[in-house]
């Protein structure tokens, strides 16, 4: 090669943009780790973190289980596109009420949990009133159907079954849910009552 850097004739140079496959090389990691409609986590990357916090911690952990009110009325009343819509806003919400190194993830139709790594329940039950908070105010800018959310919280530490955890934040999530559908039953009763009066 010495012997041709006085004859640049000899050179073959090539050079390949490769932009456009880099940007869809990451496009489809994104892909595989977020939940397209709400941009938060999907649930794939939510069992690899569940996995990683329960092998290398830090502890304690505690799991916030969401379930979105109402989804399946919308769908059935208003449309799926309906449907969707407050799917999105649920993303905006836990978008917006979480932080790092807090995670939430859609890991089901209309389920959502945020893991907590590090925090303990007190912290928790401060993140969910957080969430509560922005669902308020998220309600002030939608007309129309209001955001309500079932939640539950628990925590646990090293040593202990995360997936009892689990279980305990869904529980107290489906009971929260039960009070709310009885809730809106008593005023569905008395607001015939009221009607018939």
């Amino acid at each position: 090669l010495a012997d041709h850097l006085a004859d640049w004739g000899l050179v073959l140079l090539s050079l390949v943009d490769i932009t456009a496959r880099k940007k869809a090389e990451a496009y489809l990691e994104y892909l595989g780790k977020h939940d397209v409609l709400t941009q938060l986590r999907n649930r794939a990357f939510y069992a690899e973190e569940l996995n990683r916090i329960t092998r290398k911690g830090p502890w304690p952990l505690s799991i916030i289980a969401i379930d979105l009110n109402g989804l399946k009325v919308v769908n059935d009343e208003q449309g799926h596109a309906a449907g969707d819509s407050m799917l999105r806003r649920v993303g905006e919400v836990l978008a917006k009420a979480v932080d790092l190194p807090a995670c939430a993830a859609r890991i089901g139709g209309d389920e959502f949990t945020v893991l907590l790594p590090g925090m303990d329940e007190r912290s928790a039950f401060a993140l969910q009133d957080r969430i509560l908070s922005m669902v308020d105010l998220n309600n002030q800018f939608y007309p129309g159907q209001p955001l309500s959310l079932a939640m539950g919280v628990a925590s646990c530490r090293s040593g202990d079954a995360v997936e009892a955890t689990i279980h305990r934040a869904d529980q107290a999530m489906y009971a929260e849910k039960l009070r709310y559908y009885q809730d809106k039953s008593v005023d569905r009763r008395q607001l015939g009552k009221d009607g018939a009066g």
